[in-house]
């Protein structure tokens, strides 16, 4: 039995999912599987593909799965006792798995590791946005939040805290927040790194960033049950959330050492976190008009 299982959702993934396993053949830790869970329909490339790569299991599900749908049924078929997730569109580093392990035998329970971008203005940009909590660079460090696409931790707890809600773009967020209430303390690695490889263009960009603003602010409103007052208060606040979030994503990027690059990339970032927070705002809006 491996020590480690690797579980990678996949739809529509074949553009770069040949780059993402070779990465994993070269890993300095060898002990684990991976697990893809391809929910295409129609398609057997992610099988082809698989089949080059020795030690690789793959699953098709007849119907569609959502990310975190086919994480937890990866999940269910892992082997290892560590469960680490990460997607198709992510290379990892050759220390990646050799990073987290040696974390996690450190006494951690929740590890993430860094998560870097191509070269380029624009990917740099994109990437400020919608990873800026987890960069690489820096030092190891708790966070109030961890990203699916670098995250590791055992399969027990991973069972004891229910896995992903399958429902939520945001399910990571609330995974961690469940996590954290169970007193685990959610560390990130940055030098444990992947490389996010797939950018998206300024539309599909903006609109993945508002679907998953209105996504998170429906999970929050289902998780909290907030009465129509406290829904009003928050759609009125709403105007300052770019700029915590900005701030954080400022301070974060000071961590990691590349502040003038995510200085350079603002007027990026500000597009992206307005288009969340409209997203967010939508969701509150009609969580005052529910009640």
């Amino acid at each position: 039995m491996p020590a480690i299982s690797v579980i990678i959702p996949c739809y529509r993934s074949s553009a770069t999912l040949a780059r993402c396993l070779d990465a994993l053949s070269r890993q300095t830790f060898g002990d684990f599987e991976v697990i893809l869970v391809d929910s295409t329909p129609g398609d057997d490339a992610v099988l082809r593909i698989a089949n080059q790569f020795p030690g690789v299991r793959s699953l098709h599900s007849p119907f569609r799965l959502t990310a975190h749908e086919a994480r937890n049924v990866g999940a269910g078929l892992a082997s290892g006792e560590l469960l680490v997730f990460t997607d198709p569109d992510m290379t990892a580093d050759p220390r990646w798995l050799e990073l987290l392990v040696s974390a996690h035998r450190d006494g951690r329970t929740v590890v993430a590791g860094g998560v870097g971008c191509p070269r380029g203005y624009w990917s740099r940009s994109v990437h400020f946005v919608k990873y800026g909590w987890w960069l690489p660079g820096g030092e190891l460090s708790a966070r109030p939040q961890l990203a699916s696409g670098n995250f590791s931790l055992g399969r027990t707890l991973f069972r004891d805290a229910g896995g992903f809600p399958s429902r939520y773009w945001a399910g990571d967020t609330e995974l961690s927040e469940r996590l954290s209430g169970m007193g685990h303390v959610l560390w990130l690695l940055p030098a444990a790194m992947t490389t996010h490889l797939d950018v998206a263009g300024p539309r599909e960009f903006l609109r993945e960033r508002f679907e998953r603003g209105y996504d998170f602010g429906r999970a929050r409103l289902g998780r909290q049950g907030w009465p129509r007052s406290v829904c009003v208060v928050r759609l009125l606040a709403m105007p300052a959330i770019p700029a915590v979030m900005l701030a954080r994503s400022g301070r974060y990027a000071a961590q990691s050492r590349q502040l003038p690059a995510w200085a350079a990339s603002l007027p990026v970032v500000l597009a992206g976190l307005l288009s969340w927070s409209l997203g967010e705002a939508r969701a509150h809006w009609e969580g005052v008009w529910r009640q």
